[in-house]
């Protein structure tokens, strides 16, 4: 397995902060499910939303909670500056989720909606979360797992034998990781979200938009040709709808898990 290049990750996110709230639909869209989840009875005094982007959920966590302390934290410097420059409520910092800079027992929520599936390993970023967390503290989150961008893996193997999609593990590794951890798993479950386009060249656009397609394998070098890109439009048309739609398959893996006291 080729170990990520976190660097590169953030990188492109940061390039991509002045552009990621316009092209991020879906990802808003799970962030909404993912404060739903927050269980009615936490009342939080210390709130983190790890990889916070720009900043809007995070600052939607500061007015629902108010009187408590809220942290922003993500890898991407660019991010943090966009979220500091347009949220000066919530605490923003620079930090790995496999290396909170956190000291233990610290916080009561922590809310990470699609950031942590750019992290090597889950079962460290939960054991991560369980340190910084106080007993009885709440994680809630969303990640992907493996089928996420399907339509569009299958479509690049009618172009070239690379990798173009970054793979995400099965809901199975992601099961059995968490109960290998020390919470208590109250939700966790796979819901696939579908966004649909008219041509393949508008989700490769929304991909740069959102930063995402800095790819954790193998990839191939060079510029998107017109011949390279009439061949992937051909790779991806078996997949359009009776509506003549594009579908782009995320499948998104919903958790609730409880650090017990």
């Amino acid at each position: 397995m080729v170990p990520l290049n976190k660097q590169a990750i953030a990188e492109s996110f940061g390039r991509a902060a002045a552009s990621y709230d316009s092209a991020s639909h879906l990802q808003q869209a799970v962030a909404a499910e993912v404060m739903t989840l927050i269980p009615g009875r936490c009342q939080p005094d210390r709130v983190l939303d790890l990889g916070c982007g720009t900043g809007v959920h995070t600052d939607e966590l500061q007015r629902r909670y108010p009187d408590a302390w809220v942290l922003g934290c993500d890898l991407a410097q660019g991010m943090l500056a966009h979220a500091r420059a347009g949220y000066p409520g919530p605490s923003w910092c620079g930090g790995d989720a496999e290396r909170l800079p956190l000291k233990a027992d610290a916080l009561d929520l922590v809310f990470s909606s699609l950031a942590i599936q750019w992290c090597e390993r889950f079962l460290t970023v939960l054991d991560e979360v369980y340190r910084a967390l106080r007993p009885g503290g709440v994680f809630v989150f969303s990640t992907l797992c493996e089928g996420t961008l399907q339509e569009l893996r299958m479509a690049w193997q009618a172009v070239d034998r690379f990798s173009h999609v970054n793979d995400y593990p099965p809901l199975h590794r992601l099961q059995s990781d968490a109960e290998a951890s020390r919470f208590r798993v109250e939700r966790l479950q796979q819901v696939p979200h579908c966004v649909h386009y008219g041509r393949v060249v508008q989700l490769n656009r929304e991909l740069i938009a959102l930063g995402a397609n800095t790819l954790t394998g193998e990839r191939r070098k060079g510029l998107m040709t017109p011949s390279r890109l009439k061949a992937l439009q051909a790779g991806y048309e078996p997949f359009r709808d009776e509506q003549h739609r594009l579908p782009a398959t995320y499948q998104v893996v919903f958790g609730v898990l409880i650090k017990e006291a």
